[in-house]
């Protein structure tokens, strides 16, 4: 038994939603890196209980370790990227103890985490970017060429993989340089997979939303 053909205007409402996915998958990711680094803003300006929300939440996606984290200053309206190799140095010993846990959120001294650490941020800040960029481009009627599999593992996959596992090695000799620069290379490789991952499986998906595009075109029209 055949199902029989849809009407042409359930077929041209789906034709049309997914043909817009692009812009709803770029509103969806933009709208999730912006409340993340919302929380310390929240807390800065003393909303605490939204600001508690929204670490409650991405804390299912997050270790959000405060000190592999971004902090938010307070006594400015600007993020500080920049994390002292020594926690000793920057950290009164009374905090010490409790910032190794997520539970710590920051202080009003020290300033506020953003509720993703430095590698989750990079990754969804570059797959909102890839994400723009890429529904820029569709809008354009650019074509973008596929990402092949290679390449996706030898830039996308292999840096971060580096990151998590051998740099995370104890007794790995590169260590001390690790501990010192762990921001900036949790940030790079995290920015590098979630824009790579973005340009290797957009045009993939695209080709699909294509076909199925026609498909329903071609059941609409039939039917009609």
């Amino acid at each position: 038994m055949t199902s029989s053909p849809k009407p042409i205007w359930i077929a041209l409402i789906q034709s049309n939603m997914i043909k817009h996915w692009t812009k709803a998958a770029t509103i969806f990711s933009g709208t999730y890196i912006t409340l993340a680094l919302l929380a310390p803003i929240l807390m800065s300006a003393g909303l605490h209980k939204p600001g508690h929300l929204l670490y409650r939440i991405y804390s299912a996606v997050c270790h959000q370790d405060a000190y592999k984290s971004w902090l938010f200053s307070t006594t400015s309206l600007t993020f500080n990227p920049a994390i002292l190799p020594s926690l000793e140095a920057s950290l009164p010993n009374s905090v010490m103890p409790c910032v190794e846990c997520s539970a710590f959120l920051g202080t009003q001294e020290i300033g506020w985490k953003t509720a993703l650490c430095h590698r989750c941020t990079a990754i969804y800040l570059g797959v909102f970017g890839a994400s723009l960029i890429y529904h820029h481009l569709k809008s354009k009627c650019v074509r973008i060429p596929n990402l092949t599999t290679y390449i996706y593992l030898a830039i996308g996959l292999l840096p971060i993989i580096i990151d998590t596992v051998v740099l995370t090695d104890s007794t790995n000799i590169f260590t001390e340089f690790k501990l010192r620069h762990a921001h900036i290379i949790s940030t790079f490789t995290g920015g590098l997979f979630g824009t790579m991952s973005i340009w290797y499986s957009y045009p993939q998906i695209e080709k699909y939303c294509q076909k199925h595009t026609n498909k329903l075109y071609q059941q609409g029209v039939h039917h009609r």
